[in-house]
């Protein structure tokens, strides 16, 4: 009878995903054919199941065949590799010719199926059938006993199909729902907030100028080791040229908008924010230059997409697994082999994202003992990079050494604008700090304004410090120095002083004139 053979049908299905925990990928329009898949340590089995009888061999030979190339067009909707596919046919009778060969398993040469192998349940067979695969799929005895009374074996099959069919909705359903907690708001507004910034470092100046760029508060190491930590945020919102901004604008707002829908409002904008602050904290321990930009926020919500796929596979493989999973290499691999990339800002945005969404979780799913040991994980982990950065002594020492150049770029500045109190206070603060491989120029620089405030004492001592510190590298200390002993009347040292000036750099025409009139005047 058709109904008893249907009654098997939903009653094996039933078994396979209530009792053996298989999970229901995929029902065929007239719920004859249906795709189930259990994936563990060990196994990896895909279980097509059809209702259907086939009274010749081909008729069977033929839809086992377009079994193996249907497991290719929805091989998306399987996790893993290596995946054993069984091919179940539940009918009333066989076909009447010689077809057993077609049990044998197949090599398959799709990426993902290694084999394929045909069970055939029809009335006559069905239970040494049945034994053969539960056997080769390892699971449970199946209890197959139904009904005598014509009426319940159909209020049954009715029930078992209406379970089926209610499981595979509920779970469209929760798939469809995962993207619609919130319509995409906060993502836009940083995104116009990105933009509005760059607009004003434009104006000001423009936005690869590190002058300015520090000034608005990019990430810049001495500064926030003397207290400026605010600039871990405000450089989430500054950007060094046109495609700079360009490209982590399409990111966000492609990623940021998924994340946002996913997460909703709230927790997109603190997982953005606490991704940034990793990344931050990371870039100020590992790269001593000048950064800007919101790509470790933006790596944070790639990390919060990978903590999306750890608790929802299967969804994250069939939608946009590996995309992401690519994207990511890419940029770490990119970010190695260029070196002005920040990539320690990427990578720690990376992981910052993944335990930020750890910490805020899904909307409607609340796990408050790991949300909490997700925070205190955070706030460790901070804590650790963050004394990491400031134990990092190179980094610093590099960090700090570009201060200084910049320093010296503000002395020349300084120079112009004949602002000589601020030349000295600078030039004392530098020295203050060791300034290594600038400590001469410093002193020069600090000598030069003592000169024109007439305290020609200090200006000798720094002088004399500067070319003793290096003998060969400023020529102008050797002419400034020449100057103060002719106002003083020490012509032999003036004369000495100026010969050395001369020596280093004798095409510089004021060195020549001085010593001219020195040696003339004698």
């Amino acid at each position: 009878m058709h109904i008893e053979n249907s009654y098997y049908y939903f009653r094996l299905l039933d078994h396979f995903i209530n009792q053996e925990g298989f999970e229901l990928i995929y029902i065929h329009t007239n719920q004859s054919e249906i795709w189930l898949q259990r994936k563990t340590r060990k196994y990896n089995q895909v279980v097509r199941i059809a209702q259907v009888g086939f009274d010749w061999r081909n008729q069977l030979e033929n839809d086992h065949k377009r079994t193996r190339m249907n497991s290719e067009k929805l091989a998306r909707l399987f996790l893993g590799s290596t995946i054993t596919l069984y091919n179940i046919y539940v009918a009333e009778h066989p076909p009447v010719d010689t077809w057993e060969y077609l049990k044998q398993s197949q090599k398959l040469k799709h990426k993902k199926f290694k084999e394929i192998k045909m069970f055939y349940l029809d009335k006559e067979n069905r239970e040494e059938e049945l034994i053969r695969l539960t056997q080769d799929l390892n699971i449970k005895e199946v209890s197959m006993k139904q009904p005598d009374d014509v009426r319940e074996l159909e209020k049954h099959t009715q029930q078992l199909q209406a379970k089926l069919i209610s499981t595979y909705n509920r779970n469209q359903r929760e798939m469809k729902q995962v993207f619609q907690h919130a319509k995409p708001l906060f993502t836009y507004v940083i995104l116009v907030l990105n933009v509005l910034m760059f607009m004003l470092l434009e104006i000001k100046g423009g936005s690869m100028t590190t002058e300015i760029l520090i000034d608005f508060g990019a990430k810049y190491n001495p500064a926030m080791i003397d207290g400026e930590w605010w600039r871990i945020i405000t450089s989430m919102f500054l950007h060094i040229g046109l495609l700079h901004l360009l490209m982590n604008m399409l990111a966000l707002h492609v990623v940021g908008s998924l994340v946002e829908r996913i997460y909703g409002n709230t927790r997109f904008v603190i997982i953005y924010f606490l991704a940034g602050i990793v990344g931050g904290l990371t870039s100020f321990a590992f790269s001593p230059q000048v950064s800007a930009g919101a790509s470790g926020a933006i790596f944070g919500l790639f990390g919060a997409l990978l903590f999306f796929g750890v608790n929802h596979r299967r969804i994250f493989f069939q939608t946009m697994g590996w995309n992401v999973i690519g994207v990511i290499i890419f940029n770490v691999i990119f970010g190695l082999v260029v070196p002005t990339i920040d990539n320690g800002a990427h990578i720690g945005g990376l992981a910052g994202g993944f335990i930020a969404a750890a910490i805020v979780h899904f909307p409607k799913k609340k796990q408050w003992l790991r949300q909490a040991g997700a925070f205190i994980a955070f706030l460790l982990i901070c804590v650790a990079i963050l004394f990491y950065g400031l134990l990092n002594q190179s980094v610093q020492d590099e960090a700090k050494q570009y201060d200084f150049q910049r320093q010296l770029q503000q002395m020349n500045e300084l120079v112009d604008q004949e602002d000589y109190h601020t030349m000295i206070d600078t030039a004392s603060r530098a020295l203050q700090q060791k300034p290594n491989d600038y400590q001469a120029e410093f002193l020069f620089y600090r000598a030069f304004a003592y000169s024109h405030m007439e305290q020609s004492e200090k200006a000798f001592d720094d002088l004399k410090k500067t070319i003793e510190l290096a003998p060969k590298k400023i020529p102008e200390a050797y002419y400034n120095l020449a100057l103060i002993y002719l106002e003083r009347n020490q012509l032999t040292q003036a004369k000495t002083t100026i010969e050395k000036a001369v020596e280093l750099r004798p095409e510089d025409q004021s060195f020549k004139k001085l010593h001219d009139e020195l040696f003339e005047a004698s």
